[in-house]
């Protein structure tokens, strides 16, 4: 008996193990494994890539960095002639220009470069940078001022001569793309959707441009940007006829009927529905949609028992913005002041007096409140063009205040929201360096050593100091008015607003105090766009 109970508890011990061992077998079978691929040589296949957008053809090539294959090579040419690119024992200069040509004809992120390119992103990011500012550099041999004779394409063609002798070239206007904070997206909305900067840029008849303003708000008529760019200090200079190819603005959709006589009710009423139409997401860019326009007329239509349109709507908005547009211009204006609680521009006797005898228009706006301003502000105020990121070719260039161009390629730098490159992109540039290339890698806290995080904590440091400089003495107002008045890049009347609201607010005077030149320049740029 007890035998067979043995054998019993073995057979059963046999069949758990097997029943066990098969399903782990079976479990085995059924795992999905990841077959290990051959490792890819990143080399041969940046090379292909190179090769296939060179040597496929002028419309392979053109499609991709947006030229044919002969004038990326004489661009390479020029650059290397003039010693603003360098090969690098890493890079050849092909390279290095086709990532920049294939980045901005596309838009591509650094990201989607360095992958198609099989680089690192910070690499992609420095190499960008050293070309861009090779291309900037090239400023004077490419932008040619127009001389006084008559081109050849007019003096012979018996069509256009001696009708068109005064004629030097064309000037027009583009819209290119912008990213920018979202609180200003508005001005850069424009009809052509998207954000957008209105460029005015001038070519001579061999297609040289002679002059070109960037910067202006998308929402910009391009005969403001016409105006601004003759009133420059570089202004552009129009010695004889110019073919002009600027879009006029045309008044559409009138529906006919008399003229509309406002009061003071409808105005009311127009307000209080525009306000809301904006709150409700109406107004994405600085113009309303059509059919917040047709609601708010037809309401006021069935109030008031007049007949009503879109287009008086329309009117009476361009009607505000010119008088917003004049109270902002008193308001800069030096001697006169701004009672935010009141509503009203202040100042004095004889200001009032100067001003009333030079524009008695202004009369309705002086020391006296200013109905509905908080309105005006929401309805047409915010998102209007003010020109002020625009700048001039030359204004980008540094070759116009020194003629020796600079080719300082070992320590590049640009201007702009983009961060300053690494300390080392000069070592990869050159391709040499005075130590042995380290083959470890380099830490994230190594990356970024000299990148955006060393310059937040020196900004972190600045605020912690000017914190500390709070519990301090009173504020020298003799000290305070220099400092500020010295500030460059700032017209003076906006600098004694400024200068004003430091002294009435006497913890931001010390800190204003406590701050280095670029942490003041930084706070007068945000309170210049917080109050103009």
């Amino acid at each position: 008996m007890d035998n067979q109970k043995i054998q019993a508890a073995v057979l059963a011990t046999v069949a758990s193990v097997l029943a066990v061992g098969a399903i782990i077998l079976e479990d085995i079978r059924s795992r999905r494994f990841i077959i290990r691929q051959p490792r890819v040589n990143r080399d041969y296949e940046r090379e292909g890539f190179i090769s296939d957008i060179l040597h496929r053809g002028d419309a392979r090539c053109s499609f991709t960095i947006r030229m044919r294959p002969v004038a990326f090579y004489e661009l390479c040419r020029i650059l290397v002639k003039r010693n603003l690119v360098r090969e690098t024992i890493y890079m050849p200069v092909t390279e290095q220009v086709l990532m920049f040509l294939h980045t901005i004809g596309h838009n591509v992120r650094f990201r989607v470069i360095a992958a198609r390119f099989h680089r690192s992103i910070e690499t992609a990011y420095r190499y960008f940078k050293i070309v861009l500012k090779a291309v900037l550099q090239l400023y004077r041999h490419v932008v040619r001022l127009p001389d006084n004779s008559t081109p050849p394409e007019i003096r012979n063609s018996r069509r256009f001569y001696p009708y068109f002798k005064d004629c030097v070239g064309a000037i027009d206007g583009t819209h290119v793309r912008a990213s920018v904070p979202i609180e200003i997206q508005g001005r850069f909305r424009g009809r052509k959707g998207g954000t957008t900067q209105n460029v005015l840029a001038t070519i001579s008849f061999d297609l040289r441009f002679t002059y070109m303003l960037a910067g202006w708000e998308g929402s910009a008529h391009d005969s403001r940007i016409l105006n601004d760019a003759l009133s420059r200090p570089r202004e552009l200079k129009i010695q004889k006829i110019i073919l002009l190819a600027i879009a006029m603005s045309k008044n559409t959709g009138k529906e006919p009927g008399s003229q509309l006589r406002w009061t003071q009710p409808m105005c009311d009423m127009l307000f209080k529905m525009l306000v809301v139409e904006a709150e409700q997401g109406n107004k994405p860019s600085n113009k309303y949609k059509p059919q917040s326009l047709d609601k708010v007329a037809k309401e006021i239509g069935v109030k008031f028992n007049v007949e009503f349109y879109a287009s008086h709507v329309h009117n009476r908005l361009r009607t505000v913005r010119k008088e917003w547009k004049l109270i902002q211009e008193i308001r800069k204006k030096s001697g006169f002041g701004w009672d935010d609680n009141l509503k009203i521009i202040t100042c004095d006797k004889q200001t009032y007096d100067a001003e009333v005898l030079a524009h008695p228009a202004h009369v309705p706006y002086l020391n006296k409140k200013i109905e509905q301003y908080d309105e005006m502000a929401i309805v047409v105020g915010k998102d209007m063009a003010t020109g002020g990121f625009s700048k001039q070719w030359s204004e980008h260039s540094p070759l116009v205040e020194n003629e020796t161009p600079q080719n300082d390629i070992q320590n590049p730098e640009f201007e702009g929201d983009c961060d300053t490159l690494p300390k080392d992109a000069h070592e990869a540039s050159n391709g040499t360096s005075s130590k042995g290339r380290s083959h470890r890698k380099r830490t994230y806290a190594a990356i970024n050593e000299d990148g955006p995080f060393s310059e937040m904590t020196e900004q972190l440091k600045q605020i912690a100091v000017a914190v500390t400089a709070l519990s301090h003495g009173p504020v020298n107002t003799n000290e305070l008015h220099k400092v500020v008045m010295n500030a460059e890049g700032f017209e003076e009347d906006m600098l004694d607003e400024a200068f004003d609201h430091l002294v009435n607010d006497e913890k931001a005077g010390r800190a204003f105090m406590a701050k280095n030149d670029r942490m003041r320049k930084l706070w007068l740029e945000k309170f210049f766009n917080k109050t103009f």
